[in-house]
């Protein structure tokens, strides 16, 4: 006969219970998905194997977009972005190239359906990515917290999603070195220079390193 310890079916029940206030809070709109992960009585130990997943997520995802206000963060429409004149690999060209990648991603993440999708998630691992975006936009965006919840819903979007990449596939990175696809495997040329610095995001985008 087996045996099963009372604890075990305890944790297994609590930790049940817990994914069901997580998935509800975020789904009302009590706490983002970053602010329910990162709650007090979540114990760090039960976060390593706590998961939701895609489907869960896009979910999340889609009622955050609907709550932020980001019509003032675009400033490149899609028409626009075919007559883009800055200098390939720029700070303006990249800039310009990226306005108009997370427009589109935004809007198709609106649109989504997510009844295809199930796949688990790490959720330690998904706090991290956020994480590493807050302290991205406050120290180069500070202030700006409807931008930095429209670059977290996406990024967020394309890393565990839809797995594509951060930056656009056809964007230059350098004067002749661009992002591209290659049967349904997206490279980098400089995902390797930049991977090991602190914060870098480049650890959760899908490219390779080329």
């Amino acid at each position: 006969m087996c045996v099963v310890n009372s604890s075990f079916i305890y944790g297994i029940l609590k930790r049940s219970t817990m994914k069901r206030c997580f998935l509800g809070s975020v789904l009302r709109g009590t706490y983002s998905i970053h602010e329910a992960i990162s709650l007090k009585d979540i114990h760090m130990q039960t976060l390593e194997v706590f998961h939701i997943n895609s489907h869960e997520l896009l979910l999340m995802l889609k009622k955050e977009a609907e709550s932020l206000s980001y019509e003032h963060l675009i400033s490149t429409s899609e028409n626009e972005a075919d007559s883009i004149q800055s200098l390939p690999g720029s700070p303006r060209y990249n800039i310009e190239y990226l306005v108009r990648y997370n427009h589109r991603k935004f809007s198709e993440l609106k649109e989504r359906d997510c009844t295809d999708l199930s796949e688990e998630i790490d959720i330690g691992q998904l706090d991290d990515l956020t994480f590493r975006i807050s302290k991205y936009m406050d120290t180069y965006a500070p202030g700006q917290s409807d931008l930095k919840e429209y670059i977290r819903i996406i990024s967020t979007y394309l890393t565990f999603v839809v797995k594509e990449p951060l930056h656009p596939p056809g964007m230059y990175v350098t004067e002749d070195q661009m992002i591209f696809e290659n049967n349904g495997v997206y490279y980098c040329p400089v995902k390797s220079k930049h991977i090991s610095e602190e914060m870098s995001l480049c650890k959760y985008c899908v490219c390779r390193t080329s």
